[in-house]
């Protein structure tokens, strides 16, 4: 008796893991041939200023929902906007709240979807030797800046504290720090995780430093986007992207050295301190605002409508964008709140 039932439960045991083994063979090819195929363009190359994503593909978090995600790099030439509104990707890490308006305003079929950076990470800096202690002092001085965003948040930052713009020379500013270092411009632009890094590597201290959301200017920048045909034909997809994409920012924040490493794998020639010392930067903008008690990747729409407000009179916008057909929040509201906090 002893005996059979011992041989019933071997046999039992072999059955069962045939079965495994038959389930595992079977369902593996079937898996992965219903991932769907999607692309994620960056606004620059890798970096820990995209973090977020790499992570969340080597955690293998897009496959869970069901994503075959590629990740593409952005570049000088290379505008995510353009590239989602012309359908070369499925979705974008942006430029941010303006560059999402402008898009809408030229009839490029894009949407909102999410916005990183609640504080614009832009700063106005400038050296004991320029003189300049406080806004005003701009009066008759060189600003540097990037013409692909932040020269609007200059303008508004002119106009707002009663500053005309023809009393100020706003000029291009170099892909290098070495004008401003050399005395060339007397206020440069900086982003807090990269050039004011530089900076401080270099051991230059800048005596002062214009934040515009402490000036009343505040623009969100890093926003999400996807192509208006992917919302009617595919919110699913969209569903699972933000599920993955802000669960992997999530835990990047949380667990920064693992992040690092992760995205040490794809860019093996960046810099672990640099790389480490700029997501560092990253976790106070994201949380900036509403978004602290939100989470992140929230849409603000009232940062929107001043975004809006500040195009229209700095002349960028003919007219104010709808701000209601811009952008898509629900997909951000489904997202499970666990993906949208920071652990302490």
């Amino acid at each position: 008796m002893f005996w059979k039932s011992k041989r019933f439960g071997m046999k039992a045991g072999l059955v069962g893991v045939a079965a495994l083994l038959l389930t595992a063979s079977t369902s593996i090819p079937v898996f992965a041939a219903d991932l769907t195929a999607a692309s994620l363009r960056l606004k620059w190359l890798p970096q820990a200023q995209f973090i977020g994503y790499y992570v969340a593909k080597e955690k293998g978090w897009y496959e869970e929902e069901g994503i075959d995600l590629t990740i593409n790099p952005g570049g000088p030439n290379i505008i995510a906007e353009n590239m989602v509104g012309s359908g070369a990707d499925t979705f974008g890490h942006g430029g941010g709240a303006a560059s999402l308006l402008r898009a809408r305003a030229k009839g490029l079929p894009i949407l909102g979807i999410g916005m990183m950076f609640q504080e614009t990470p832009y700063r106005l800096v400038a050296l004991e030797e320029s003189g300049i202690k406080k806004f005003s002092d701009l009066k008759g001085k060189t600003v540097s800046t990037w013409f692909s965003g932040p020269q609007f948040i200059v303008q508004g930052m002119l106009k707002r504290n009663g500053i005309p713009l023809d009393e100020v020379k706003v000029e291009a500013q170099a892909n290098s720090m070495v004008p401003f270092l050399e005395g060339k411009v007397d206020v440069a632009t900086v982003t807090v995780y990269n050039e004011a890094l530089v900076l401080k590597r270099k051991g230059v201290e800048p005596a002062t430093v214009f934040n515009p959301s402490e000036l009343g200017v505040n623009l969100p920048n890093e926003s999400l986007i996807v192509g208006e045909q992917v919302v009617k034909d595919n919110p699913k997809l969209i569903e699972g992207f933000l599920n993955a994409s802000l669960r992997g920012w999530s835990y990047a924040l949380t667990n920064p050295d693992e992040a690092v490493d992760i995205l040490l794998s794809v860019v093996p020639t960046a810099d672990r301190t640099e790389q480490k010392e700029q997501l560092e930067q990253l976790g106070p903008l994201i949380t900036y605002g509403v978004a602290g008690q939100k989470g992140i990747g929230y849409i603000d729409t009232k940062q929107l409508d001043f975004t809006n407000e500040l195009l229209v009179e700095s002349g960028v916008l003919d007219a104010p964008v709808d701000i209601p057909s811009s952008i898509v929040p629900r997909f951000w509201e489904a997202v499970p709140e666990e993906y949208k906090v920071i652990s302490n």
